[in-house]
């Protein structure tokens, strides 16, 4: 920790762990640290089986993982529950924008996809922005009447490009927003690299008005989907394919480090405190 903490290439120290000699020690390296730069850890041997093929493997004391879970928290310590969840962490959470506050707004090309990704944000601590009446009448000058606006804003799944194109503005325009979820599913009206292309587009254009908040994708469909994935992920936004749950949770990753860094504003009218 010591030496990433100090090294300029480094972005974001990610460790795996099978116990802690020195707990003490750790806890007061790693609230340093993860002030400066993030910190995830995957700590193995959280089961009474896993702590046991622990001690077998390298002679770790097993220990009780609500220590460790207290101890990671309150030290400012990214919890990863999974190898995956760990590279993803890394890969993800340096490309994301520090938000500027907790309210979290979901865009989505299906009804489905928005209940989902509402579960996530749930799971994951975030905020689901109590939608105002003056946005939510912006929101529905660009979708159908059939549509919803509220949160999640549903465009529903016949839409064409600049449906996304003007909802995604929007929610980065409006400074009551601090971070956007994006659901696609894959139409033949606005197939994946399009939308891809277009998300890119509007990121872009806000960020050189100085405009810079964090935004997620959940992409469904078939293969081209992953293309598509991959051009936002290349573009530094962070868009899984199949999954309505991996995004939120590197979202929610970002926004545990930077709550417990102190690099967030505190709440303020606009905006309720995460639980």
């Amino acid at each position: 920790l010591t030496f990433f903490e100090q090294d300029d290439n480094t972005h974001i120290i990610a460790q795996h762990c099978e116990d802690l000699k020195d707990g003490r020690a750790f806890a007061e390296v790693a609230k340093r640290v993860s002030k400066k730069k993030p910190v995830v850890m995957l700590k193995a041997g959280r089961t009474s089986m896993g702590a046991r093929a622990a001690s077998s493997h390298t002679g770790a004391l097993a220990g009780n993982d609500k220590i460790y879970e207290d101890v990671l928290k309150q030290s400012g310590v990214i919890r990863a529950r999974s190898l995956r969840d760990l590279l993803e962490f890394a890969r993800a959470i340096p490309v994301l924008p520090t938000p500027k506050g907790e309210n979290v707004i979901i865009i989505t090309g299906a009804g489905g996809s928005g209940v989902l990704l509402s579960d996530a944000c749930v799971d994951n601590g975030l905020t689901l922005m109590a939608m105002p009446s003056d946005l939510d009448a912006a929101f529905r000058k660009f979708i159908p009447p059939f549509g919803a606006a509220g949160n999640p804003v549903d465009i529903t799944g016949g839409e064409p490009p600049k449906t996304y194109q003007n909802t995604i503005r929007l929610g980065l325009e409006d400074p009551r927003i601090h971070a956007l979820v994006l659901g696609y599913w894959h139409t033949i009206v606005t197939p994946p690299m399009v939308f891809a292309k277009l998300a890119v587009e509007v990121v872009d254009e806000m960020k050189a008005k100085g405009i810079v908040k964090p935004v997620v994708v959940s992409l469904a469909g078939d293969v081209e989907v992953e293309e598509a994935a991959e051009y936002l992920f290349d573009h530094g936004i962070p868009a899984y394919p199949y999954s309505t749950e991996m995004p939120v949770l590197v979202l929610g990753a970002k926004y545990r480090w930077a709550r417990a860094a102190g690099v967030m504003p505190k709440a303020s009218a606009n905006q309720s405190p995460s639980p």
